[in-house]
């Protein structure tokens, strides 16, 4: 679950400090379509900016933007961005196609791709939802994290072929807080030309937040409460010759909640051979973090200092998203981070041979 904190005076500055150009966007629609909506793509603020009623299928729409900002165009169940370069374009929502400016032409010709990904993971999710039962929702959700973590691995294998693009900002812009220091850091070209693009700033900001959780830098010590109210630091654990699983979480975090399960398998797993999982808990009700702890089965370390997004945690590790942890080696230093589903148990194995 996400934790932004935006300053978007600073973005609009940014925006509109660039010079302003015009275009005509003709949007072709389909027959069940009688109006079709006009979206600010802005990562941001993300917000419809008119509503236009068709006339033949088409309408018309024109920009008059800091160039090649962001809008989308579509309805309840489908959208096409597209850049305000200063060409006047077509918008085929029928076919999915644009006309009349090639990097909008690229634009949906990646947007597709995606949309292609989705669409048949959509329907894998459905199947596993309608096959899932008491017994087998372990596996199940399991499942749910493999398929999502394959979405995400598809997107950036296809916006890899766009980096010689402004393409990427737009589903960069998205994606940041889901992905990890090395998923995002061969995107983070200065020369690449979207690398300028105001928009970018959410996924810089990001990339900063993860440099604090960067494979080679050594652990920052924290000193929280365990559940019986006891202080402790992750220095008693950490750097003290085991592997050691730091966990960002919380009791209130649905994708946390999905998640322990594959923590729990590690850690019975490889506890023996001396891995260690300490709990730290963005919670900020004690009793909703204890009856979590106890429900999930976490039979490890736990700490919090129930400030929920105040947490001490955050700023030294530049927490903005959790579920999240770090992977420390024998001796403190972060090897990984943000492992999930498949990833973690592949690291461990990995780790301990097995």
């Amino acid at each position: 679950m996400k934790k932004f904190v935006i300053c978007l005076f600073a973005l609009m500055l940014a925006i509109t400090a660039g010079a302003q150009v015009k275009q005509k966007v003709t949007i072709l629609c389909p027959e069940d379509m009688d109006s079709v909506a006009v979206f600010d793509y802005n990562p941001y603020k993300p917000s419809v900016i008119t509503t236009l009623k068709l006339t033949n299928g088409k309408a018309i729409y024109n920009t008059d933007a800091a160039m090649n900002k962001v809008y989308a165009v579509g309805g309840p169940s489908y959208v096409m961005p597209f850049f305000n370069d200063g060409k006047d374009i077509e918008v085929d929502l029928v076919n999915r196609t644009v006309k009349g400016s090639e990097v909008n032409m690229l634009l949906a010709e990646c947007d597709n791709k995606f949309d292609a990904f989705d669409n048949a993971l959509t329907e894998k999710f459905k199947q596993l939802q309608e096959s899932a039962t008491p017994e087998n929702m372990k596996d199940i959700q399991q499942q749910a994290m493999l398929l999502y973590l394959k979405r995400q691995n598809q997107r950036l294998e296809v916006l890899r072929q766009y980096t010689n693009t402004l393409i990427p900002v737009v589903y960069l812009s998205e994606m940041a807080s889901e992905l990890s220091y090395a998923q995002l850091s061969p995107f983070m070209n200065e020369e690449a030309p979207y690398y300028s693009h105001p928009y970018m700033q959410i996924v810089k900001q990001q990339f900063a937040n993860l440099e604090k959780k960067r494979p080679g830098r050594m652990f920052v010590d924290l000193t929280m409460n365990d559940l019986e109210g006891n202080q402790h630091s992750l220095s008693e654990w950490c750097g003290k010759g085991n592997y050691v699983l730091v966990d960002f979480w919380a009791s209130w975090c649905g994708p946390c909640r999905q998640e322990m399960p594959n923590v729990v398998e590690g850690y019975v797993k490889y506890h023996k051979m001396g891995y260690e999982v300490i709990g730290v808990s963005f919670d900020n009700k004690e009793a909703a973090w204890k009856a979590a702890v106890k429900q999930l089965g976490m039979d490890w370390i736990q700490l919090s200092d129930l400030k929920g997004w105040e947490c001490a945690a955050a700023e030294p590790y530049g927490i903005q998203a959790i579920p999240s942890n770090i992977l420390l080696d024998p001796e403190g230093r972060i090897i990984a981070s943000d492992l999930r589903g498949a990833d973690l148990q592949k690291k461990l194995a990995e780790i301990y041979g097995f």
